[in-house]
């Protein structure tokens, strides 16, 4: 049996039966030059403004595939962070460790980035179908991609 058919008898997740994604090989692609590239972040922090958005799902056992977007120059105190998967005490304290724009921003001053997306996707990282991400997930993070013209992005992982 596999682990979501389980799941919907049983109403936990028995990870011993979860199928892990195994890349076998990376795809073939050009370097790029960061230095005259538009990075875009993503973090998979949980992060939200609530003054607008609805926060992620964050007890839903199988997931919050849904994105949400701010600006880069969102300061960190409009920020909350829904994520039962991990402590977010450190993000809370200090957000640069899953939310490194002042770092990426430096990067660019010294022109080791071109410039930065003024748009910071973020994600529930906790995602364990995987058809879900491909069929939700991915294409409206590469809708974003397209739209902000973005050559590289940055995922941050929780």
């Amino acid at each position: 049996m596999d682990w979501l058919k389980d799941f919907k008898k049983s109403k936990r997740i028995n990870w011993k039966l979860y199928k892990y994604a195994k890349n076998q090989k990376s795809a073939p692609s050009a370097g790029i030059d960061l230095s005259k590239s538009k990075l875009l972040l993503i973090s998979s922090a949980g992060a939200y403004l609530p003054a607008k958005d609805m926060p992620f799902d964050a007890s839903n056992l199988l997931g919050d595939y849904s994105i949400r977007t701010f600006p880069l120059s969102t300061n960190y105190s409009e920020l909350e962070y829904a994520h039962n998967h991990y402590d977010t005490t450190a993000v809370k304290e200090d957000a640069q460790v899953l939310l490194p724009l002042s770092h990426l921003q430096t990067l660019v001053q010294n022109k080791l980035i071109g410039k930065l997306s003024e748009k910071v996707i973020s994600i529930m990282g906790y995602q364990p179908r995987v058809s879900r991400i491909v069929a939700k997930t991915i294409p409206a993070i590469l809708e974003i991609v397209t739209n902000e013209q973005v050559d590289a992005v940055l995922l941050v992982p929780a």
